[in-house]
């Protein structure tokens, strides 16, 4: 080194460590205005003189519990896989830059206002002090968090995680895309980051109830919230409560990497939220090639230009690849299908909104406030349930809903050249189907129609909405729930809480009667193959539909109906002999495991928390510890729900999802009267296995309990295990 590099080193290094003590002692001042109370399962309930405050907490807290997995998030997030994964994620990075989420990210961050800015900025330095103040962690990746990383998660989870996935490109079919644009082939076989994307299947969704008036004992409202989300990964829920001295009071589920709690309740409100499959979404085939120019399209009588933009790929172990990214007036480039390109649109996408209507929401106080947050339908995905202390309840089919011509298919890619796919604009709240307290004084939803809401004249009435907007129709979940809800004239707290649990498969109601009349065919034709079956068919055909841990029914059951109902091979009503040769499998199968058919379903269906692989994903392990779980599967029906889709090699079925975080809550109308909540996560606040919090709340949703939801200050106070400043806490 010469001395010119010397002294430009010695000067850097200088700078560098202005810069960090600067940093330092800025987030130490910060850090003072926030204690985080950890109560006794671990939950933090954290207090900042301001909203950013809070948010610089929330930061740091989310980091102690499972800085892997929010490191993960922002990384995905912000187009930077490929650096930590290799070639194998350029097509996911490619993706996320062709979305332009950084551009977009970094531009709301820009303009957002004050409140909103607070929140970023706070979150931001949260993370930044986690990092100055642990050492000892080493990130993958980022070794500095930007504040507008949380708005690039937004749009990396919900459009090209969710409504990217509803419009059905295949990996193929991006990767096609991919190098017909770039002119040049992915060496490398392509792979989804995650492997499963948290909004992107329907089988993950939610369950939320609300009642008032006569249907309750309480003098306000009930609500009952239970999302049902992954586990592991980029969705997986985490429960915070935040209070601030500017009013601020809000507890609920977040994810790792948002400021807030966006679903939950206050000291006056709170709603549920229920991911509805409303198009928000459309794709549209474009026509390039037959212009004068290689990104000339045809739109109408003559053509339109597309842009072309280059940009770069930082890839592990390999030189930055410089790539190519397309988008016609429609939107980006994302897809190749028989030939042609395909161009994707989402809802309100390129507009900001999204976390500042989350904000408000929060900060409402009544009816009124919340709908003057919600009315700019800025944040999409999902529908509200909502409950007062007014005894309001509020169902609302949630979402910006484009304007558009119904005489089009709009389930499938349709003509880019078109004129007449254009969308119109958005429909305003008010169009949009909605119920106001239900004159049968309840609602409920579970990803379904919401011309079912209230089973009442209070419903709304499809014909007054375009055919394109809903796209729901029942399930067996939203079958139980008005089972529940109509069967009690009046519900007190502890039925209600009782009914949050209930693991009834409501869809035996429908299967019962097939397999009987398959096993009839077989008595009649087969007398030795019915006698071999008869134990297993009486067993069935004598059970009520309920799951416990200790019934053989639920095992026999679920294997049998997603064999028969949702094998990828079966795509047609399966016959008598389908149907009886599935469940001789079942119980081949169940005795070669376990030596017997008669597993109980507390045996199989288990809650594990292993090791994850560097993507997030849970190694499972049939040796390992894990807990008997009663819940069942998401189809089947059931408040407390378990996705435990068997795995290759595996003899038992593990929790990928399913309740998360599920909450009760009784709003009385007196405001002198405390509101009554109770909650549960489903595993414990912290990821770390050696941790007190990894498994404990499992533990209790296993049994059918919650845990108090302390939601006063005093009440916080009175009950943390301990409290400390963010970087003080040993």
């Amino acid at each position: 080194m010469n001395t010119v590099q010397k002294i430009i080193f010695v000067c850097s290094s200088a700078l560098f460590l202005v810069s960090c003590s600067e940093q330092q002692n800025t987030s130490d001042d910060q850090s003072q205005n926030v204690t985080i109370y950890r109560d006794a399962y671990g939950v933090p309930h954290i207090h900042g003189v301001t909203d950013g405050d809070a948010a610089f907490g929330m930061a740091y807290a989310q980091a102690e519990d499972n800085f892997t997995q929010l490191e993960l998030n922002f990384i995905l997030a912000v187009g930077r896989s490929a650096e930590l994964f290799g070639e194998e994620t350029m097509l996911s990075d490619w993706v996320v830059k062709a979305l332009e989420i950084p551009e977009f990210s970094r531009r709301d961050y820009e303009n957002a206002s004050e409140s909103t800015k607070a929140l970023l900025n706070g979150y931001a330095a949260g993370l930044n002090h986690y990092l100055l103040k642990n050492p000892n962690v080493k990130p993958r990746l980022l070794n500095h968090f930007e504040p507008w990383y949380p708005l690039a998660l937004i749009r990396r989870m919900y459009y090209a995680g969710g409504f990217l996935g509803r419009l059905g490109f295949t990996s193929t079919e991006r990767q096609a895309a991919f190098e017909a644009i770039n002119a040049k082939q992915l060496a490398t076989a392509q792979i989804e980051v995650p492997k499963t994307d948290p909004e992107a299947q329907s089988s993950f969704g939610s369950n939320s109830w609300a009642a008032n008036g006569p249907k309750i004992e309480g003098t306000g409202s009930y609500l009952f919230i239970n999302p049902h989300l992954p586990a592991f990964g980029m969705g997986q829920v985490y429960e915070a409560h935040m209070i601030s001295d500017e009013g601020w009071n809000f507890t609920g589920y977040s994810r790792f990497g948002f400021p807030l709690p966006y679903v939950g309740f206050g000291e006056n409100l709170g709603w549920a939220s229920t991911d509805n499959y409303g198009d928000q979404e459309d794709a549209w085939v474009e026509h390039f090639g037959a212009g004068e120019h290689p990104l000339d399209y045809r739109y109408g009588e003559s053509f339109r230009r597309a842009t072309e933009w280059q940009g770069e790929i930082h890839v592990k172990d390999s030189d930055v690849k410089t790539v190519k990214f397309r988008k016609t007036h429609h939107g980006p480039v994302l897809a190749l299908r028989d030939g042609k390109f395909l161009s994707a649109r989402f809802a309100a996408y390129e507009e900001p909104g999204w976390l500042d209507q989350w904000h408000a929401m929060s900060r409402s106080q009544n009816f009124d406030e919340f709908i003057a947050a919600v009315s700019p339908l800025k944040m999409q995905f999902g529908n509200y349930m909502y409950a007062d202390r007014d005894s309001n309840i509020f169902f609302v089919y949630n979402g910006a809903f484009p304007k558009k011509d119904a005489r089009y298919d709009w389930n499938k890619p349709v003509d880019g050249s078109d004129p007449g796919t254009e969308w119109q604009g958005y429909h305003a709240l008010g169009e949009i189907p909605q119920v106001l307290n239900a004159e049968s004084h309840f609602i409920q939803n579970t990803n379904t129609t919401p011309f079912m809401t209230s089973m009442s004249n209070s419903d709304p009435n499809p014909d007054d909405f375009p055919t394109y907007m809903v796209r729901e129709s029942d399930n067996a979940r939203s079958r139980n729930a008005r089972r529940i809800l109509t069967q009690y004239d009046r519900f007190d707290f502890a039925s209600w809480e009782r009914e949050s649990f209930d693991t009834t498969m409501s869809e035996w109601d429908v299967s019962k009667p097939l397999l009987i009349t398959a096993y009839d065919v077989v008595l009649k034709n087969d007398p030795a193959r019915a006698d071999r079956l008869e134990p297993i068919i009486t067993l069935l055909a004598n059970w009520d539909g309920a799951a416990t841990l200790e019934a053989v029914a639920p095992t026999l059951y679920v294997d049998w109906y997603e064999a028969v109902f949702r094998s990828q091979q079966n795509q047609s009503d399966p016959s008598s002999e389908e149907m009886i040769t599935a469940l001789e499998q079942v119980v081949a199968r169940l005795t070669n495991d376990w030596g017997d058919w008669r597993v109980p379903w507390g045996e199989i269906n288990r809650a594990q928390r292993p090791q994850l692989d560097a993507k997030g994903v849970p190694q499972f392990c049939d040796t390992c510890e894990s807990i008997a779980t009663p819940g069942v599967p998401s189809w089947s029906g059931g408040s407390q729900i378990t996705f435990n889709t068997r795995i290759s090699g595996l003899k038992k079925r593990y929790k990928r999802g399913g309740n998360s975080y599920t909450a009760i809550v009784d709003f009385p109308k007196n405001k002198a009267e405390k509101i009554k909540a109770k909650s549960i996560h489903v595993f414990g606040a912290s990821v770390d296995n050696q941790s007190p919090h990894n498994m404990d709340q499992a533990q209790l949703l296993a049994r059918k309990k919650y845990k108090a939801a302390w939601f006063y200050l005093d009440d916080v106070k009175n009950h943390a295990v301990r409290s400390y400043k963010p970087g003080q806490e040993q």
